[in-house]
């Protein structure tokens, strides 16, 4: 990400605060702005040196970015996992106490992961400014075609309901709700087969 790397950090802040999984992880507005930013931060560095990252510029500001994880990347190296770690911990700091329900729905949406090749869409964001205006499709679409022409399936898991319609208009079909513990909410693995 470069120089734009706050730029895209601002636009996962606007874009998540009202997400209600961090909703529940933080539920302190001015500790979640901040945790997102750190959660974020770090994928941007960390996860993107794995993957390809799209970034879409309007008006000559950063206003979305898809984050894939090519076929073999997935789990991360172990020193990636670290610093996700530590980075997760961080954000959570000095409230840990929503972290043992949610771990336990992060768990379940990991046991869920495929471990057969697949392009996983780790990071999907839109400014919520400039939302509906296609962004997302055409950050999506290269990777997407890459999976027709590689017959390789793709990944993702989204925190909000409202996004399994969306998502679905891509071929993405939900394959799992995770919500084990009661109180947190949901989180949902979705698949997408190759089209030929």
């Amino acid at each position: 990400m470069g120089s734009r790397l706050e730029e895209a950090v601002g636009v996962a802040v606007r874009a998540f605060s009202d997400d209600p999984f961090f909703g529940f992880l933080f539920p302190e507005e001015a500790h979640r702005e901040r945790a997102i930013a750190r959660l974020h931060r770090g994928v941007l560095t960390d996860v993107a040196a794995l993957g390809t990252t799209r970034t879409a510029i309007l008006d000559g500001h950063v206003v979305g970015v898809a984050l894939w994880v090519p076929p073999g990347s997935w789990p991360y190296p172990p020193l990636h996992q670290v610093r996700q770690l530590l980075r997760a911990l961080r954000a959570f700091y000095p409230s840990f106490a929503t972290l043992p329900k949610a771990g336990r729905t992060f768990r379940s949406a990991e046991m869920e992961h495929p471990k057969a090749p697949h392009w996983y869409l780790q990071l999907l964001m839109v400014d919520p400014a400039v939302q509906r205006q296609g962004i997302g499709g055409t950050l999506q679409a290269p990777t997407l075609e890459q999976c027709d022409a590689e017959a390789v399936p793709s990944w993702l898991e989204t925190q909000k309901e409202e996004n399994l319609a969306y998502y679905r208009r891509f071929g993405f079909e939900v394959v799992k709700e995770h919500n084990p513990t009661p109180g947190v909410p949901s989180l949902w693995s979705m698949r997408r087969e190759p089209r030929t």
